[in-house]
């Protein structure tokens, strides 16, 4: 499988991820923002993983680990062929929020779609190198995902 390169805007999109976590903390919330080092489409189990680096998974594990995710907010980009997504999960109730930006091809969006569609679920799993452990993010409405705005 060939992979997608994240383009020319990726880093605009990480830096969209560190601003987003900045303005909850502003808020007095308890905000990681995530640096991705690969994306990677799973089609068939209707999820994308988000390889972090170790500190930076114990971190988001630390915080995500006790919380109750009950938002998640997406927003998109696209340019070149790549399509990003910033996928912000909350906890409202305990003011945790983990800012996870992604990039995938036009043709691996539509192929995870489809394996959402299937589901009826998609997931953003989070992950260290040596897959000790992973942290979740259960997007119960996968139109969130696949149908948000882009900005071109």
């Amino acid at each position: 499988m060939r992979r997608t390169d994240p383009g020319e805007r990726w880093g605009d999109v990480v830096a969209d991820s560190d601003a987003t976590a900045t303005e909850y903390r502003d808020r007095g919330w308890t905000a990681v923002a995530a640096h991705p080092g690969d994306v990677n489409p799973v089609a068939d189990a209707a999820r994308v993983d988000v390889l972090l680096p170790g500190s930076e998974f114990e971190e988001t594990s630390a915080v995500v680990g006790d919380a109750d995710v009950d938002a998640v907010r997406v927003y998109a980009a696209a340019a070149g062929g790549v399509e990003y997504r910033l996928v912000v999960a909350e906890d409202r109730d305990a003011e945790v929020a983990v800012c996870v930006p992604t990039y995938l091809g036009a043709a691996e969006l539509e192929s995870l779609r489809a394996g959402a569609d299937a589901a009826g679920a998609f997931t953003v799993r989070l992950r260290p190198l040596d897959d000790r452990d992973v942290v979740e993010i259960d997007v119960s409405d996968p139109a969130v995902f696949f149908d948000a705005t882009t900005d071109a």
